[in-house]
């Protein structure tokens, strides 16, 4: 139990970060997101969720949360490219989910516990999880649908793999947590977007499993030949149809080796970081995406911070989009 609420498995952050430096006429990103006292209203909150014993290789996908709030201190809260300033919506940081070392069943079930307690206890607010292996998504998809009454929510997934391996070789792990989804109803496959799925990581059998379902895939050959606002605004459709929210999850390896070696899987021709950026503004802009999760930063991999500073940035973009909905 957390020592500030009574939500099951969620802790206080293990790590707050600060800028003692700020210029008067900037709010540094570090001094913005502060911890949630869980009594204060709300916009966005962001939790931690540092599992990485899912992952089928070793990685330390456990560290990326961190890596990511020690990265804060690079940005400010305005985007010259969007012409957006966060500093008027209230982000905190909700803290970590405790993730057992060695049981990731047990692991699976304290992360979608601590979610639906977060979004039970709060119901108004923007959930954003960061990871932490891919694993984590298919509890937290759950958690979305018991504790927000979601009954047809759609998926749009950035990926280089399809992660709906079968769970008969070892899963569940972070090859499995889309046909997770599926399988538990949390989504149905034919709202289920996949972009940017790349060759030589993937297997014929899973791609013709999820499009016998009426899942779309676009690989990442298919978004450099169409472009990313073609392929999104096509698979918007799809997964949106009929839905009652729709959830985005982006896995850091869709992109490009060269921008984002910090990560267990990344490889060449991977989505360039421009597409990528501005698909997750038009996708925080739109009311009906309900939760968003960011995941596979691995800091031991990384060179020089690139992947978590990448990936923060996407994350904010992802939020700039928010702070425009309605207006």
């Amino acid at each position: 139990m957390s020592t500030a609420t009574s939500i099951p498995h969620l802790s206080p952050p293990e790590l707050s970060v600060l800028s003692h430096w700020e210029d008067s006429n900037e709010t540094r990103m570090a001094n913005w997101i502060r911890p949630w006292d869980f009594e204060e209203r709300i916009d966005v909150g962001i939790t931690g969720v540092p599992i990485a014993r899912a992952a089928i290789k070793p990685v330390s996908a456990h560290q990326g949360p961190n890596a990511m709030k020690q990265s804060r201190f690079f940005f400010t809260t305005y985007s010259i490219d969007y012409d957006v300033d966060l500093a008027d919506i209230v982000v905190r940081d909700t803290g970590d989910v405790s993730i057992p070392l060695m049981d990731m069943s047990l692991a699976h079930e304290q992360i979608r516990r601590a979610a639906r307690g977060l979004l039970e206890h709060e119901p108004a607010f923007f959930p954003v999880f960061v990871g932490g292996d891919h694993s984590m998504t298919r509890p937290i998809a759950r958690a979305m649908c018991e504790a927000r009454d979601y009954e047809r929510m759609g998926l749009i997934q950035f990926d280089a793999h399809m992660d709906v391996q079968n769970f008969e070789d070892g899963g569940p792990h972070n090859g499995t947590p889309i046909r997770g989804m599926i399988e538990d109803g949390s989504v149905a496959a034919e709202r289920v977007v996949q972009i940017g799925i790349s060759g030589f990581v993937n297997a014929r059998a899973y791609r013709d499993w999820l499009s016998e379902r009426g899942g779309t895939i676009y690989s990442s050959r298919e978004l450099a030949s169409r472009g990313m606002q073609a392929v999104l605004a096509e698979g918007w459709e799809r997964a949106s149809a009929g839905s009652d929210g729709v959830y985005v999850t982006l896995d850091i390896d869709c992109l490009e080796l060269a921008y984002a070696p910090g990560t267990g899987a990344s490889i060449s021709g991977g989505i360039e970081p421009w597409p990528l950026m501005d698909a997750m503004f038009e996708l925080g802009r739109r009311q009906e995406v309900v939760g968003f999760d960011i995941v596979e930063v691995d800091p031991a991999r990384d060179v020089g911070g690139a992947t978590s500073r990448v990936a923060t940035k996407l994350l904010l973009t992802f939020l700039a989009g928010y702070h425009e909905r309605g207006r």
